[in-house]
């Protein structure tokens, strides 16, 4: 049993290439430096990567350790990322916490006791027969990669990771790591269908409540969590996403100290603007019609088609 001021926190961050990524990182480690100002902070990567963070100038934090580690070069940058997720019980010594870029993390967690070998939070926050479409898709993609999630129900999402240095902990990263990289193609590196899939044979993680990993952007019981929240995760850069750093073209800017500040001051209320509709409302049951992902696949694929049906279909539309 361990308390969480006596570990680390862990990133993981390869590739110099895309601005987003580094300023994502940036915005997450300064929510922990605002609410934990004592903490250790390990960023795992590559040693190209490692080079340049350290040229950039961003992490100059005494108590925050830029540390390379040996990755098969035939990788692209993606699997590098996960080589090194699915390998860090390897080359992190203690217990620790991990936490992906897209994170912000909310409140002080210093007297948070450990006590379970790893430990996340359910996938959108909710059970797997919960999700939109039943889990039909992670189900789907799961069997493409020799994996039978029928029945499993606890799908966990790895962006927020508690982990003790315990043999338990071992086992299940070796067998993680062993699993993606058997199952990895190009396009399919993802570590979560591995992960999951180990979990279900050997049933060690420990599930968090969804405060430790708010996935606000994903459904409604990610919302609910916000209001306890310890680290919300927005999940990337999104088109149309709910969240402000869901925009890609914000994360390329050079963002300045200052606006760091103002989102790390109230995470919990940095979201765009945007409509919700109750599951028995006519507009979400059309959201989830075939008509309407055929109507959204000539808007992205032929939008000059989508234009000139749009303006024909005004001549019709019954005037209010």
């Amino acid at each position: 049993m361990g308390l969480l001021k006596m570990l680390k926190i862990v990133y993981i961050h390869v590739g110099n290439e895309k601005q987003e990524y580094l300023n994502m990182l940036r915005i997450s480690i300064a929510s922990v430096r605002k609410n934990m100002p004592n903490i250790e902070i390990n960023i795992l990567t590559d040693k190209n990567t490692a080079e340049y963070l350290v040229s950039c100038g961003f992490f100059t934090d005494v108590l925050l350790k830029i540390i390379p580690v040996d990755v098969p070069e035939d990788l692209n940058v993606v699997e590098k990322s996960r080589y090194l997720k699915t390998n860090l019980r390897n080359n992190i010594r203690g217990d620790f916490l991990y936490i992906d870029s897209d994170t912000l993390v909310c409140c002080n967690l210093t007297d948070t006791l450990i006590e379970q070998s790893v430990s996340m939070v359910l996938d959108e926050n909710r059970l797997l027969n919960e999700q939109d479409d039943k889990g039909e898709k992670i189900i789907h993609q799961a069997k493409m990669r020799g994996y039978d999630f029928l029945g499993y129900n606890h799908y966990y999402n790895s962006g927020v990771m508690l982990v003790k240095d315990d043999k338990s902990a071992q086992l299940f990263f070796q067998k993680w790591y062993e699993e993606w990289n058997k199952t990895r193609k190009p396009k399919m590196h993802q570590d979560q269908f591995s992960l999951n899939w180990v979990n279900k044979n050997i049933n060690v993680i420990n599930e968090l409540d969804g405060s430790w990993n708010c996935q606000a952007t994903a459904s409604y019981k990610g919302l609910e969590c916000l209001r306890n929240v310890k680290i919300i995760h927005y999940l990337s850069l999104q088109d149309a996403g709910l969240y402000q750093l869901n925009d890609r073209d914000f994360l390329k800017q050079d963002i300045d100290n200052e606006s760091i500040q103002k989102i790390i001051d109230y995470p919990e209320k940095g979201f765009r603007e945007f409509h919700m509709f109750a599951y028995d409302s006519v507009e979400y049951k059309l959201l989830q019609t075939s008509h309407f992902h055929f109507i959204k696949r000539i808007y992205d694929k032929h939008k000059t088609m989508f234009k000139f049906c749009e303006k024909i279909l005004k001549m019709f539309r019954k005037k209010k």
